[in-house]
């Protein structure tokens, strides 16, 4: 077993007797190992309420955690979550994963995103007067929450706060991702919001995934807003998780008949290549079609999953496949 192989009794006893036997996932344990007190930078990670309070109770504890115990718990927790993932759905089955960008400079469209029925990954851009709140809300509500990453484009567009340029230096670079990453409560993963220009830098892109590597749970997907990108394939070379978009639902603002054409394209391509991954945003028209359309993706016999299960699915599948063209 995967456990047995990870973690012996001396260690699986220290964190029981450290933790009253409660359950820390991942994110957790690898916070306090980054960070540690003060607590504020807890709370930049999306640690709650009630596990600062435990936290500080245990606060000793912790400190005495060796490191190795900290590692395997982590480890351990990321493999069960992605084979739990991997496990629910069948070799069949057709999935796919939404992603809405854009979300935090307008609360009442941010709220009617967050509650598509569904599991609709919400993606938000860093640093906007209601980012925080509404991705606490996403995560109240079982919503998976990214990082719109701003990043620079072949257009003179604004990018906005937290956007990231050629002209930065690697050290101002990476600074003012960590912020980014760090302005989202539980972040699970990002994207590039634009980038059409920086996406194609590998220098920059390198850089983009070293700086994600302090936060070894993150996933990428690339937007992929230029056909000149080499983002995903830096983030693969750094062993991050990741996946491009397929589908772009709403390329013009605002019109539903787009939006449905996309959608038929979306379920083509899942039945063709098993999964698909879709962008949209907040608009009106676009949160119109899909408040009527996902209830209707169980009768078609499609399954809606956040990207972070999309992804190991599609991990989990590739392997099926090498398996068995190997044994032949």
């Amino acid at each position: 077993m995967f456990k047995e192989a990870l973690i012996n009794s001396a260690v699986r006893g220290e964190v029981l007797s450290l933790t009253k036997g409660r359950t820390m996932n991942a994110k957790y344990c690898k916070i306090i190992m980054l960070h540690g007190p003060p607590f504020d930078r807890l709370r930049a990670n999306g640690i709650n309420q009630r596990f600062l309070k435990f936290y500080r109770r245990r606060q000793a504890g912790f400190k005495s955690l060796s490191l190795s115990a900290v590692l395997l718990l982590g480890a351990l927790s990321a493999n069960v979550q992605s084979q739990q993932a991997a496990e629910a759905i069948k070799p069949d089955d057709i999935v796919i994963s939404i992603i809405i960008d854009d979300l935090g400079n307008q609360l009442a469209a941010g709220q009617r995103a967050i509650e598509l029925p569904g599991a609709i990954t919400c993606a938000f851009l860093p640093h906007l007067p209601y980012s925080p709140r509404l991705a606490e809300l996403a995560n109240g509500q079982h919503k998976e929450v990214m990082l719109h990453l701003p990043m620079q484009a072949d257009s003179s567009k604004t990018l906005g706060p937290g956007g990231l340029t050629e002209e930065m230096s690697e050290q101002q670079f990476k600074n003012e991702m960590r912020k980014s990453i760090n302005a989202i409560p539980h972040v699970r993963g990002f994207n590039n919001h634009m980038g059409s220009l920086l996406t194609q830098k590998t220098q920059q892109m390198k850089w983009t995934m070293q700086a994600a590597m302090f936060r070894d749970d993150l996933y990428f997907v690339d937007s992929r807003t230029t056909p000149d990108t080499v983002a995903l394939q830096e983030a693969q070379k750094r062993g991050i998780r990741g996946a491009k978009r397929d589908i772009f639902l709403d390329y013009e603002k605002d019109d539903e008949n787009i939006v449905r054409q996309q959608l038929e394209a979306l379920i083509t391509r899942a039945k063709k290549k098993g999964t698909a991954l879709a962008i949209g945003h907040p608009y009106k028209d676009t949160m119109k079609v899909l408040e009527a359309w996902l209830p209707t993706l169980k009768k078609q016999g499609i399954k809606l999953v956040p990207v972070s299960d999309l992804i190991s699915i599609r991990k989990a599948r590739n392997n099926q496949r090498w398996q068995l063209s190997s044994s032949h």
